[in-house]
């Protein structure tokens, strides 16, 4: 990568220094869980999560510009936020390596569980950083070389602090927007060969995304800029799921759900705030047992038919563990807002009943889990 060797090694170093601690909260973190009582509490016993705690860890979050404001570093230091995902507006240059030691460093002084640090580095013009994947996701022919993509991606993010990757594309090619940045225009291309650059990244110590459940082949618009319904048949859509049950068999780490509308799977809301699809279809058909990820919540695809605090209780209702309260495009300078209303509506949602304390608690173990594996 184009990036200096001092600052990454720094970078690397810093982590090293945290693994031991890291190690040791998280694990308490998690037994902790099996035993939390959410309800209404503001304070909690020694090495339990309060209210807040709980729900922060839920947070996936966009950060304004490339400097942490003190008022960001304070949420994180009191556990507020659980994940950071990083857009090229975030660092120059030199690269995001200086930024996430920070963001980091924040989580340790205030005794929380590392952030995850996430990224989209897919290959091809979704690419965020410079370096690997060289190839784009249509010019990996074969699963050798998309893991082989895959883990040279690792080592790239790891360099910089990076150990999420919203990756792979696991949407079938069907001609629609999402095309160019697919495996392949079958379901069985894309099952030999997306779930292999996931399983790169995975044994380079970088969890990857599989995305976007239950798939936009057939979506016309973005759902970045656009309310999209996909009018596929159930059978169709059925089909492209292969490259997901190929994934989640390999054990991927998340999975990415989408907010498009899917009539013929039971969803006339967007996916993500949909049980038939999240708990339904992901958990229960697929037997996927990870983290579950939405895509971003302040979008046109959301936005026409929730506001992003309350799709986000609803995706949480659903099934989802990570919420990404923010836009992907255009200039979001109010994202600290978006994210900061979330948070304060998933709290009040826990303690009003809207949002049940266990389906809080099953997601809270979840992404901790997913931290310890990462750890390293």
């Amino acid at each position: 990568m184009a990036l200096p060797g001092s600052e990454s090694e720094a970078a690397v170093e810093r982590g090293r220094r945290y693994k031991v601690t890291v190690r040791i909260a998280i694990t308490s973190l998690i037994v902790a869980t099996f035993a939390l009582c959410l309800a209404g509490a503001s304070s909690a016993e020694p090495g339990r999560p309060t209210v807040r705690e709980a729900i922060g860890q839920l947070m996936l979050v966009r950060m304004h510009g490339r400097a942490p404001s003190r008022s960001f570093l304070a949420r994180i230091r009191r556990g507020e936020i659980g994940g950071v995902v990083l857009f090229a507006d975030n660092y120059g240059a030199s690269g995001p390596a200086h930024l996430t030691t920070t963001l980091q460093r924040a989580a340790h002084l205030g005794g929380q569980p590392p952030l995850l640090i996430a990224i989209d580095q897919e290959g091809g013009f979704v690419k965020r950083l410079p370096g690997a994947p060289s190839l784009a996701p249509p010019q990996m022919r074969s699963a050798t070389i998309a893991e082989a993509q895959g883990s040279a991606t690792a080592r790239s993010l790891r360099q910089v602090g990076v150990n999420l990757d919203l990756a792979p594309v696991l949407d079938v090619g069907r001609g629609g927007f999402i095309t160019p940045r697919t495996f392949g225009s079958t379901p069985a291309q894309v099952a030999a060969r997306g779930p292999a650059l996931a399983l790169g990244l995975a044994r380079g110590g970088v969890a990857a995304s599989a995305k976007h459940f239950p798939g936009l082949g057939y979506a016309t618009l973005s759902t970045d800029t656009s309310a999209e319904s996909v009018r596929a048949t159930r059978a169709q859509l059925i089909d492209d799921l292969a490259p997901f049950r190929t994934a989640i068999r390999a054990g991927v780490g998340t999975v990415m759900v989408s907010t498009a509308v899917y009539p013929s799977l039971g969803a006339r809301v967007p996916a993500v705030d949909s049980s038939a699809v999240v708990s339904g279809l992901l958990r229960t058909r697929l037997g996927f047992r990870g983290v579950i990820v939405s895509d971003a919540l302040e979008t046109q695809a959301v936005n026409r038919y929730f506001s992003t605090t309350e799709a986000a209780r609803r995706a949480v209702a659903a099934g989802v563990d990570l919420v990404l309260p923010a836009g992907v495009t255009g200039d979001y300078a109010d994202t600290d807002g978006a994210s900061i209303s979330t948070f304060d509506a998933l709290v009040a949602a826990v303690r009003s009943g809207r949002l049940a304390q266990a389906t809080v608690q099953s997601a809270y173990s979840r992404v901790l889990a997913l931290k310890a594996q990462i750890a390293d």
